[in-house]
């Protein structure tokens, strides 16, 4: 059995027409392997701008055979891609980010080149006529940006509010000096009220009125204002000297003519055996001063600011130690020592008259 496939075999090698066959055989599969490679293997050069990226591969998925190449930066975008007898070129550009700044928040995103308006509008942005831009929308971004964005928006409507009524003020010598009535009461109006208001960022701003419709016009009101004097009651004094005129006083007690006035620290003294600074024996009505503020005889009306005490028409007749600490302040004389203590420290206010 060996004997005839050695046989077999020497008749194949010695016979030259099988030999020349089987060699063509093998050259053709040779040339179609080759080929077949050659079709099969594809290259892919990628350019970013600044370097071009070069590799080949069995697959022809640009997008899947990017992902493993390493570029400057994972974040690209495919600008155009051209094939080319096997070799596709691939031209990438590389995201850069941009702030668009809107009232207390910014928002970044990923931006690979474009106009501020194209920015605004990856962002989710939309703009109108109305809205401020910085910079201005047609501007090319080509490296980071900021940019300032608001939303402006207006709106009109109406509302209707008051018209306050004026009041009129007539005299009369009916009413004492200072005390008023009201005659006829006012009625308030009212008006529509047509306005724009402008929106930033949603956030009421400017509201502009554009024009007004009375509804309801307001009717005035009417008070008496009294002109007659009310003339002081001595008997209500603590002051036992009497002015030369009388003195009339407001509804609040007050001089109705005066030239100054004076609130001042008050304290009460009684008799001590000795006349005033001025030579006279003291009596309700004098007062001790400092003359330098208060000049001897000046003639006043004194009140306490609480009004608790009217001591009334009064004459300055004396000074006291007390000017030293309080050089502004005054004394009252009074008749016995319990009224000085019930009387103590108080705030007075002095009306000088002459």
């Amino acid at each position: 059995m060996i004997e005839k496939i050695k046989y077999g075999l020497f008749q194949f090698v010695n016979n030259k027409h099988m030999r020349l066959r089987a060699l063509s055989m093998l050259t053709a599969l040779t040339i179609a392997v080759v080929t077949l490679l050659h079709t099969s293997i594809h290259t892919i050069e990628v350019f970013d701008g600044e370097k071009t990226y070069t590799v080949t591969s069995l697959s022809r998925n640009v997008a899947s055979v990017m992902v493993k190449m390493k570029f400057k930066s994972d974040k690209y975008e495919i600008i155009n891609t051209n094939n080319f007898y096997g070799t596709t070129s691939v031209h990438i550009t590389y995201g850069f980010p941009v702030y668009i700044t809107q009232g207390d928040k910014t928002t970044e995103i990923k931006f690979f080149g474009g106009t501020v308006a194209d920015a605004l509008a990856q962002a989710g942005f939309t703009v109108d006529e109305h809205d401020f831009v910085e910079p201005a929308l047609d501007t090319k971004i080509t490296k980071t940006e900021y940019i300032d964005y608001a939303d402006i928006g207006y709106t009109s409507g109406t509302y209707t509010e008051a018209i306050p009524f004026e009041t009129k003020t007539e005299y009369t010598s009916a009413l004492n000096k200072g005390v008023s009535k009201v005659t006829k009461p006012g009625v308030k109006g009212s008006q529509l009220v047509n306005y724009n208001q402008k929106f930033v960022n949603g956030v009421p701003t400017l509201k502009e009125i554009v024009s007004t419709t009375v509804l309801t016009q307001p009717v005035n009101a009417v008070q008496l204002m009294g002109t007659k004097p009310i003339p002081a009651n001595p008997n209500n004094w603590v002051s036992t000297i009497v002015p030369s005129k009388t003195i009339e006083l407001d509804a609040n007690g007050v001089p109705v003519k005066f030239k100054s006035k004076m609130t001042v620290r008050a304290t009460a003294y009684t008799h001590t055996g000795h006349k005033t600074a001025t030579g006279v024996w003291p009596k309700p009505g004098h007062i001790a001063v400092n003359p330098k503020i208060i000049p001897y005889g000046t003639k006043m009306f004194i009140k306490t600011v609480d009004g608790k005490y009217i001591y009334g028409y009064a004459v300055a007749a004396d000074t006291g130690g007390f000017i030293k600490k309080h050089p502004t302040g005054i004394d009252l004389f009074m008749d016995t020592e319990r009224q000085c203590i019930n009387f103590g420290i108080r705030q007075a206010e002095i009306y000088i008259l002459e």
